[in-house]
């Protein structure tokens, strides 16, 4: 038999049996949309998750009290305005630009008749070249209300809404935090979508006052510092690390009772622990092609069985167990690829259509279609071979008289 009518023989029976084709094609359809579906998500993610991230930059490192990040949220107190002070002044740290601290608090905040529970943050001016916010109305702190007791006041955005309405500049008007009153000076909005749900729920206040008037002590749970040149961030880091160990009174062996990561370290962590668990999630997917290739398996088996006729007339007129073997390991390749192919349309199809809803980048992974084709042909053949091979080896005699 030439390989065109052997080809055209394997297509005709897929076709005599459309229902059953399109049922053994399922388990590989679902396998490889998954596998593409949530390793384009993933990227996605991690596209998005990069992209706002550098919406704040990588020229900076962040300095938390206590030896983890359990230790900085329940308020352990390592840090100082000291510490912040020995940063700035320190002249052989040249390539430190910004010093900015950072002090958390929650409390009862009252205005326009309206009282709620909001975070509080005790920053200083240099917070505004850290976390970049837009200005929408009025203006960020300076070095001025660093320096006086003044008690002023910005909004997040969200909370400004709450309190005075959408589309309203509050500049001017008064709050009440606790027992104190506060003189609204601006209201910024987050430059970073990702961060967004956190800034734009606070109020911020001079961090003298957030000590004095709201917290109650001088407790920092963050130092952030901005560098010049982010090539020697390391050296800075290590060398803030050096001067804050022998501030604290740590020798060696002991360990810090704060904590330094950089902007690209958490960057770094975040890429990795989602690059993890998209391919730890897209290889339990791909359990499913397992599944679809005994599908491939059992259906080429009953159809073995089904045609053992007319496997013995082909034999009767010449056809030999290669040419057998060749149809019927075409038909599991064709079941498998085809099931592949639509597969990959619908996991590009579902990645758009997640990319829109969730509001991430849409990314496809090339590495990963060329891998489902491979693997969906891969499919085919090694589970179609021992059907394949079995009606190969049939003998034209027994086959004609199977009944």
């Amino acid at each position: 038999m030439e390989y065109k009518e052997i080809i055209s023989s394997a297509l005709q029976a897929l076709r005599r049996n459309i229902l059953r084709t399109s049922l053994t094609m399922l388990g590989i359809i679902i396998g490889i949309t998954s596998v593409i579906l949530i390793v384009s998500i993933g990227k996605g993610a991690v596209a998005f998750i990069t992209n706002e991230l550098s919406s704040f930059g990588t020229d900076y490192f962040q300095i938390n009290p206590g030896n983890s990040t359990f230790s900085s949220l329940a308020g352990t107190n390592t840090l100082t305005l000291d510490d912040v002070e020995a940063i700035r002044e320190d002249s052989s740290l040249t390539n430190i630009k910004r010093v900015a601290p950072m002090a958390l608090s929650n409390s009862i905040v009252t205005a326009n008749d309206i009282k709620k529970s909001v975070s509080i943050t005790g920053i200083t001016s240099e917070m505004q070249e850290i976390l970049r916010p837009d200005i929408l109305y009025g203006e960020f702190f300076n070095e001025d209300h660093d320096r006086s007791a003044e008690r002023v006041a910005l909004l997040g955005v969200d909370v400004a809404e709450d309190f005075f309405g959408e589309e309203t500049d509050p500049t001017g008007e008064t709050i009440r935090i606790k027992d104190s009153t506060f003189r609204v000076i601006g209201v910024t909005e987050s430059s970073s979508a990702l961060a967004g749900s956190v800034l734009n729920n606070a109020v911020y206040v001079p961090i003298n006052v957030a000590f004095n008037e709201i917290i109650g002590e001088e407790r920092i749970q963050e130092i952030d510092v901005s560098v010049h040149d982010t090539e020697q961030i390391n050296q800075t880091i290590e060398d803030v690390e050096l001067l804050l160990r022998d501030r604290h009174d740590l020798d060696e062996g002991d360990e810090s009772d704060f904590q330094i990561q950089s902007a690209q370290d958490i960057l770094t962590t975040v890429q990795t622990i989602t690059g993890l668990l998209t391919t730890m999630i897209a290889a339990i997917s791909g359990i499913s092609l397992l599944v679809g290739g005994v599908g491939v398996m059992n259906i080429m088996l009953v159809s073995v069985t089904e045609r053992t006729k007319e496997i013995g007339l082909l034999k009767a007129v010449g056809a030999k167990e290669k040419d057998i073997l060749t149809q019927f390991l075409v038909e599991a390749v064709v079941m498998s690829l085809s099931g592949g192919i639509v597969g990959i349309i619908l996991g590009v199809g579902g990645a758009f259509l997640v990319s829109l809803v969730a509001n991430i980048p849409f990314v496809i992974d090339i590495v990963a279609i060329i891998i489902a084709v491979g693997v969906s042909t891969l499919v085919g053949i090694v589970f179609g071979l021992y059907p394949a091979r079995r009606a190969a080896r049939l003998s034209p005699i027994e086959a004609l008289r199977y009944e």
